[in-house]
């Protein structure tokens, strides 16, 4: 079952509880989600389904979008509302121009420094169990990108914002983060993750749905093949006297390529095709459109991540 379920997590159960769910409603021995949402949060949290795991790495690098409340007025140590507070200000001048203003300088490339109470590992323990025990180490800043951050609506000292970002990035710090910036502080008091790359939630179901499926004997209306997951990469389509080899793993040469859907990009990932449509293979390019023009036809253009078939 090469297949991803678009699922709707609600508040409440850790994402490691729905995909054990999944994986009870639907038979199937093996299953994995594209990001982690904790057991507080809400919303998008795709599950790939027994082969299609081999694309988890390629879909939880994309963007995500959530919608998220910050409490102005105090920080807490898990810098969300299931904390401990430790600081405290006041949000009276905190108005909703001074709030757009500040969202906006955190805007962009940055580095942000993971929380203590994340499930980032030093030595091979999480941090939470560290943080749990008292104990605080000095974490590495992490790079990450906010695309854009606006203010959905301002009330009292609630302030709702819609953030898209990269992967990795932490709401409730940038919810933290924030109110340090304004000398409020702040901690993320609700969480929705409303997008992951082309998995949205105006198309998402249920576990409900999910078992309203099974039982009416058409679960394959509600759930997506794992090549319409991949279908915002570009591809590059496989001569048919070359799948063979690309499937067994043998390196891929300019000579094996029929087409590109679009100019290649010096490391960008692509859906390697056969002739007949079928998906083989995830590769990275090895050059950009100038040099790749000039090479010659046994020259390696592409190396392969992932074989799919």
């Amino acid at each position: 079952m090469n297949k991803v379920v678009n699922l709707y997590k609600p508040k409440g159960p850790t994402s490691f509880d729905m995909v054990q769910r999944v994986k009870g409603i639907l038979g199937v021995k093996k299953a994995g989600h594209i990001g982690t949402l904790d057991p507080e949060a809400e919303g998008m949290l795709p599950i790939c389904l027994d082969r299609s795991t081999r694309i988890i790495p390629f879909l939880t690098a994309q963007f995500k979008v959530y919608e998220a409340e910050m409490t102005l007025g105090s920080a807490t140590d898990t810098q969300d509302a299931t904390g401990t507070v430790i600081a405290e200000g006041s949000a009276e001048g905190i108005n909703e121009s001074i709030l757009r203003a500040t969202l906006k300088e955190f805007e962009g490339p940055q580095n942000q420094i993971p929380p203590m109470y994340s499930a980032k590992k030093k030595n091979g323990i999480p941090l939470y169990k560290l943080a749990r025990s008292g104990i605080t180490i000095d974490r590495n800043p992490v790079p990450i990108h906010v695309y854009s951050i606006d203010l959905i609506d301002k009330n009292a000292d609630r302030a709702s914002i819609s953030v898209q970002c990269s992967s990795g990035t932490y709401i409730r710090t940038l919810c933290n983060d924030i109110g340090e910036r304004m000398g409020c502080f702040a901690h993320m008091s609700r969480l929705i993750r409303t997008q992951v790359g082309i998995f949205k939630r105006e198309t998402s179901i249920t576990l409900e749905t999910l078992e309203r499926a099974v039982k009416d004997g058409n679960v394959s209306s509600v759930l997506m093949h794992q090549d319409d997951a991949l279908r915002f990469l570009p591809s590059v389509t496989i001569k048919n006297e070359f799948s063979k080899l690309l499937i067994n793993g043998i390196a891929m040469n300019r000579k094996f390529i029929e087409s590109i859907s679009e100019p290649v990009r010096t490391e960008a990932l692509y859906r390697a095709i056969g002739e007949d449509g079928r998906l083989l293979a995830i590769v990275e390019s090895k050059y950009n459109e100038k040099d790749f023009a000039a090479v010659e036809p046994e020259t390696v253009v592409f190396k392969i991540k992932r074989v799919l078939i």
